[in-house]
C-alpha cells in the first residue's frame, strides 16, 4: 500500500480452501478474519481485501456502503462441496449478531451448479412445531422427521433467511452469495462425532431458530425453455427478471417485472433484499455497465464461458481484466463505467450488489429518505 493515490482496477481474488467433516468449503471472495481474500495480480497483487478496505476504503465500496458497514466488505462468494450430510445448522440475524457478538448476521443465496441424482437438501421445518419438541428431537436423534427436505436440481437458487434451518446433503456444489459473515451455528450432527471447529451449539443458537414451517424459496433458473419459473417449495419475494438490452438501462429500473431476451443476452434477478441484489446475466455481446456517480461497486462470479472487464467510453485507467468459470472478480466504486465483454459463447455471470442501505433513526424507526440512488449501475 504505497500509493494511496494509485487507480484502482477490478480485482480477481486467490481462492482458499478449507476441509470439513462433510466436504469443501472453497471461498472466492471474504472478509472474515480467518478467511481474508488476497488479490491475485497486478499493483495490488499479494494485498488482501482487509488490506484494501483498510486503506481504499469508500474506493472500494463506495460511499453509501462504507457508511453503513465500514472497513468490513460487506459481500462473501463461496462455493460448498458436500461429500456427507452438513451438520443442521442456523444463520444468526443483523440484529442478534450485533448484540450479541458485535458481528453482522448472515442472509444467504444458494444457487445449485450440480447435484446427484440422489441429492437432497434440507430448508426449513415442515410444519410448526413447539421448542420444546424440536429441542428433545435433536437431542434423541428424531428431529429429521420434522424437516422439510427437498431434492435440489443444478439452476435451482435458494434464499436461507436467519433463523431457517438448513443442511446440504451429500452430491451438491453450491455457489453461496451472502452477507460477510459466518455466524452459521451447527445444532444437529446426525448421530456423527464432529471435530472441534465444527461443535454443536444447540444450546447458545437456540432462541435464533424459527419454528415455524415455512420452506424457503426456490427459483428454477435454467429450465429447458429458458424461461425463468418459480417452484413451489415455498415464497421468494422480489424475483424479477429484464432484458440487458432494453431501452433505458434494463434491469436497475423498478419496474421491470419480466424475464427477456435480446441481442445483447438475458437477465434474471435471483434475489433483491436490503443485504444485496443478485442477478444472473447470459451475456453474448458486449455490455455497457455505468451509473451517473462513482459509488457502487460490483462482484461478478463466472458461472460458464470466459468474460471479461474493459474500460468504458468515460473511464479507464486499467487494462482488460479476463475471468473464467469458477473465478471472481470486484469491480471497485470508483470505476463507474465499464464494458463486460463475453469472449465465449455460454458465458453466464452471476452480478452482486449492495445498493444503498440506510440505518433507521433510533428515535422515529425512518430511513430517511426516498429519493433515487445516483450510485446504481444501468446496463445497456
Amino acid at each position: 500500500m504505497e500509493d494511496r493515490d494509485k487507480r484502482l482496477y477490478p480485482f480477481k481474488f486467490v481462492d482458499k480452501g478449507l476441509k470439513t467433516s462433510w466436504g469443501e468449503v472453497i471461498y472466492k471472495l471474504a472478509d472474515l478474519g480467518f478467511v481474508d481474500s488476497m488479490v491475485a495480480d497486478g499493483w495490488f497483487g499479494g494485498n488482501t481485501l482487509s488490506e484494501m478496505m483498510g486503506t481504499y476504503m469508500e474506493r472500494v465500496v463506495g460511499d453509501d456502503a462504507f457508511e453503513y458497514y465500514g472497513l468490513q466488505f460487506p459481500l462473501m462468494v463461496k462455493v460448498i462441496k458436500t461429500v456427507s450430510w452438513q451438520p443442521l445448522q442456523v444463520n444468526a440475524g443483523d440484529k442478534d449478531a450485533e448484540e450479541r457478538y458485535d458481528s453482522y448476521g448472515k442472509k444467504a443465496l444458494w444457487y445449485v451448479q450440480e447435484a446427484s441424482d440422489e441429492a437432497r437438501a434440507i430448508l426449513g421445518l415442515n410444519r410448526d412445531i413447539e421448542a420444546g419438541e424440536f429441542y428433545s428431537r435433536c437431542v434423541e436423534g428424531s428431529v429429521r422427521e420434522v424437516l422439510n427436505e427437498i431434492l435440489p436440481k443444478a439452476g435451482e437458487s435458494f434464499i436461507i433467511e436467519p433463523g431457517t434451518v438448513f443442511a446440504a446433503g451429500p452430491g451438491l456444489t453450491i455457489l453461496e452469495i451472502s452477507e460477510c459473515s459466518e455466524l452459521t451455528f451447527n445444532i444437529h450432527n446426525w448421530g456423527e462425532d464432529l471435530p472441534d471447529s465444527e461443535q454443536l451449539l444447540l444450546e447458545e443458537a437456540f432462541d435464533l431458530i424459527n419454528f415455524t414451517g415455512s420452506p424457503a424459496a426456490t427459483v428454477r433458473l435454467d429450465p429447458p425453455d429458458g424461461v425463468a419459473t418459480s417452484a413451489t417449495v415455498a415464497t421468494l419475494s422480489h424475483v424479477r427478471g429484464g432484458t440487458a438490452g432494453e431501452a433505458g438501462g434494463g434491469v436497475r429500473e423498478a419496474d421491470v417485472e419480466r424475464s427477456g431476451n435480446a441481442a445483447g443476452g438475458t437477465t434474471e434477478v435471483v434475489a433483491e433484499c436490503e443485504e444485496f441484489k443478485v442477478t444472473r446475466m447470459e451475456i453474448r455481446d458486449p455490455l455497457r455497465v455505468y451509473s451517473e456517480e462513482p459509488g457502487c461497486f460490483a462482484v461478478y462470479h463466472c458461472l460458464s464461458g470466459e468474460a471479461a472487464v474493459q474500460p468504458g467510453p468515460e473511464s479507464g485507467g486499467f487494462s482488460q481484466v479476463a475471468f473464467k468459470a469458477g473465478q471472481t472478480v470486484l469491480v471497485p466504486s470508483e470505476i463507474n463505467d465499464y464494458l463486460l465483454l463475453p469472449s465465449r459463447s455460454g458465458t453466464i455471470l452471476f452480478e452482486a450488489l449492495v445498493e444503498r442501505r440506510l440505518s433507521p433513526d433510533s428515535y422515529t424507526g425512518s430511513t430517511g429518505t426516498d429519493e433515487s440512488d445516483p450510485h446504481i449501475r444501468n446496463w445497456n
